[in-house]
């Protein structure tokens, strides 16, 4: 298939341009035109460069891409990262913010889902876009139970701030990493009771204090999964194209 029909859809089903980011999303390195096997993973990292092209991959969907709102000199492992997708006649493709947001695939959307969330609706806004999602819970949880319910579907918790509610009836998400007061006001302001996101920051402990918030980290890499493998699967009906998820987990 013309590598060109898929990634012009992606422009448009992911609203790649209307979307205020740092990351440069969309086509960010070119193949020779035909895509057999799409590939979709977190990161450009090497490893999984490496493990697309060995799966025969012919375009990378990835959430983190190379370029990030300035000019990056092709030195070192950007050189790597760039060489082996030339070698492997691999094209790159990256949605960042508009995979975060996406109100059918998105990360948020998606474990909101598996949660099984009722009332389920956008929430945090990022330069005038929603990129989060809130609801409810089916019943009532204490915490301790509501955090096993979230570690069934994002796996082993890196942290959880417990300074809000004994009981959780709201939930909120964001993955990857959120940590910023004015989502913390809106959490506030909203009544929600559990907010789940990816990244442990430093500033988050004080600041979750200080707001009275309970807060659930399940990793920057594990909770930005859901969205990839929702959009391949969604590729995949889509174009009827053999899709893989490429795993190359990170710590954080």
């Amino acid at each position: 298939m013309e590598r060109n029909v898929i990634t012009d859809y992606l422009d448009s089903y992911l609203e790649i341009g209307s979307f205020t980011d740092d990351s440069a999303n969309g086509l960010q390195v070119e193949n020779s035109g035909t895509v057999d096997r799409i590939g979709l993973a977190v990161d450009a990292c090497h490893e999984s460069i490496t493990k697309a092209a060995q799966a025969g991959c012919n375009l990378l969907v990835v959430h983190h891409g190379l370029y990030w709102g300035r000019q990056e000199l092709v030195l070192d492992h950007h050189y790597q990262r760039i060489r082996d997708l030339i070698i492997a006649d691999m094209a790159l493709y990256t949605a960042h913010i508009p995979l975060d947001a996406h109100p059918e695939i998105g990360h948020n959307r998606v474990i909101a889902e598996h949660l099984e969330l009722v009332d389920a609706e956008p929430f945090a806004l990022y330069h005038g876009r929603a990129i989060g999602v809130k609801g409810r819970f089916k019943r009532l949880f204490s915490r301790t139970e509501a955090a096993s319910e979230v570690e069934k579907v994002i796996g082993c918790r890196q942290g959880f701030l417990t300074f809000g509610p004994d009981i959780i009836s709201t939930a909120a998400i964001v993955a990857g990493s959120a940590t910023d007061t004015a989502l913390f006001r809106e959490l506030k302001r909203e009544g929600i009771d559990l907010f789940i996101t990816g990244e442990p920051k430093h500033g988050a402990f004080h600041l979750a204090r200080e707001f009275g918030l309970n807060i659930f980290y399940g990793g920057h890499y594990q909770t930005e999964t859901f969205g990839m493998k929702a959009l391949g699967e969604h590729l995949h009906k889509r174009f009827s194209i053999p899709v893989s998820f490429v795993d190359a987990p990170c710590i954080f």
